[in-house]
């Protein structure tokens, strides 16, 4: 099992049933982030975690707003406590901001989320 176990076994839980091709994506996507991990530096693992996860929110068990992307963000913090960094990377994945915007969730999006690189580096 990688470092990030948990972070795969969560989106198969909720996607490789319902969603195979989702499922299938997703694992390609975490697969490839894993390959990487080390070239990103100290934020690796959080970047994997969120490769994982990126899809998660079109799992029937987790879609609340049919925004994908802030379903699943919603469902990372609220359901599962993950680390607020992981939920800004799925908040914001695939240009979510923009998406968001022409779904009018632009204010709901950035009133639950900050784009990671808001997040102040202490290290």
């Amino acid at each position: 099992m990688n470092r990030n176990g948990w972070a795969a076994e969560l989106a198969e839980q909720h996607l490789a049933g319902p969603l195979q091709r989702r499922w299938a994506h997703s694992r390609g996507v975490g697969r490839k982030a894993e390959s990487i991990v080390d070239l990103v530096g100290v934020d690796g693992p959080l970047l994997v975690d969120a490769a994982w996860l990126h899809d998660i929110g079109y799992a029937p068990t987790v879609t609340s707003t049919g925004f994908h992307p802030l379903d699943g963000a919603l469902f990372l913090r609220d359901v599962v406590g993950a680390d607020l960094r992981v939920c800004s990377l799925v908040a914001y994945h695939s240009s979510a901001a923009a998406e968001a915007a022409q779904r009018g969730l632009s204010e709901r999006l950035s009133a639950e989320f900050k784009p990671f690189g808001a997040f102040s580096r202490t290290r």
